[in-house]
C-alpha cells in the first residue's frame, strides 16, 4: 500500500485485516512476556505498551468489523447510468 494512493472501501477492509493479524500477533508475543522483574517489581514498560496494544487491538478490531460491510462485490461502483443522464 502505497501512503499517496487512493484506497477504495473494499481495499480498506483487507488493509485492516491485515493489521488485526500484526497485532494480533504481537498479542501473542506479548502473552509470552515476563511481566515481573528477577527483584519482583513489575516491568512498568512492558506493562505501558501492552495497555496500548490492548487498546490499539480493540480499537483496530472494532473498525475492521464496522467496515467489512464494503467488502461487497460491486456495492460501492458509481452507477453509470445516472451519471450519464446527468451528463
Amino acid at each position: 500500500m502505497n501512503p499517496t494512493e487512493t484506497l477504495e472501501p473494499d481495499e480498506l477492509v483487507y488493509e485492516l485485516l491485515d493489521l488485526e493479524h500484526i497485532l494480533d500477533a504481537i498479542h501473542d508475543v506479548l502473552l509470552n512476556m515476563e511481566y515481573v522483574k528477577a527483584d519482583g517489581s513489575r516491568n512498568v514498560e512492558l506493562d505501558r505498551v501492552a495497555a496500548l496494544h490492548r487498546i490499539t487491538r480493540t480499537h483496530v478490531s472494532w473498525i475492521a468489523r464496522a467496515t467489512r460491510r464494503f467488502d461487497i462485490p460491486g456495492a460501492y461502483v458509481p452507477d453509470i447510468r445516472k451519471e450519464q443522464a446527468d451528463a
